[in-house]
């Protein structure tokens, strides 16, 4: 008798033992395993990559003589190029516009349209991309493009709309700036220098135009000066 009810112990406290075990195993807390995010879902597009970039840029420079542009970059006639670019210097110089071939920071994107008609105002738009933001700037001399540069009369800047940003980076791109060359076919006596620099990845260029009638390069560096609000007569745009 003695024997049978220590047998009905044990199997009565081993009954207990495994529902107690079961219990605890179905309530204890299970971690929550979190599938991996699909990469491309919900993120925002990363920009396309230029098809024409580098293009015919070259490495900016660090070190050096300072100077606005790479020597022979507008001619391989050492006067003329000497000629262009004591000229384009002396306005920067007197607008007070940095070096973009030796630049503070050549791994931002900035691009800078130097507008010289040989009659009226020049003029000077900046546009540039720093930490995931995009900026404008414009300067206006009281002097004349093709002569001295006068004054410095306007000087304001303002941050720019991604969408506005977009819209001149994609002119770029249809008209392939960083594969355009330098220097132009056209030239003229009187009329107006379209002379378009861009700055990126540690990268330069320089484009050159005199006075173009037509063509995304113009449209491109009109549209700098719509966002730049500087107000310009149509028969003053040559």
């Amino acid at each position: 008798m003695t024997r049978m009810i220590l047998r009905l112990s044990i199997a009565l406290l081993t009954f207990i033992f495994g529902v107690t075990a079961a219990i605890l195993f179905i309530t204890h807390d299970v971690p929550t395993v979190t599938p991996p995010a699909f990469e491309g879902l919900g993120a925002p597009a990363a920009p396309a990559a230029s098809a024409c970039y580098p293009g015919h840029a070259v490495k900016t420079q660090v070190m050096g003589k300072l100077s606005y542009f790479p020597p022979g970059v507008f001619s391989t006639n050492e006067w003329h190029d000497q000629f262009r670019a004591a000229w384009y210097s002396k306005h920067l110089e007197a607008m007070k516009e940095a070096s973009f071939y030796f630049p503070d920071n050549s791994e931002e994107e900035s691009y800078r349209f130097l507008w010289l008609r040989s009659f009226h105002h020049p003029v000077a738009v900046r546009i540039w991309n720093s930490g995931g933001e995009q900026f404008i700037a414009v300067k206006e001399m009281n002097g004349a493009g093709g002569y001295e540069p006068g004054n410095l009369t306007l000087n304001q800047a303002r941050k720019l709309a991604g969408a506005e940003w977009g819209e001149f980076t994609r002119l770029l791109e249809q008209t392939c700036y960083w594969e355009l060359p330098t220097e132009g076919e056209s030239l003229g006596a009187d009329g107006a220098r379209w002379i378009l620099e861009g700055v990126k990845g540690g990268r330069y260029h320089i484009v050159d135009r005199w006075s173009p009638e037509n063509g995304i390069y113009r449209e491109a560096c009109l549209y700098a000066l719509r966002l730049s609000g500087l107000r310009v007569d149509s028969e003053d745009i040559y």
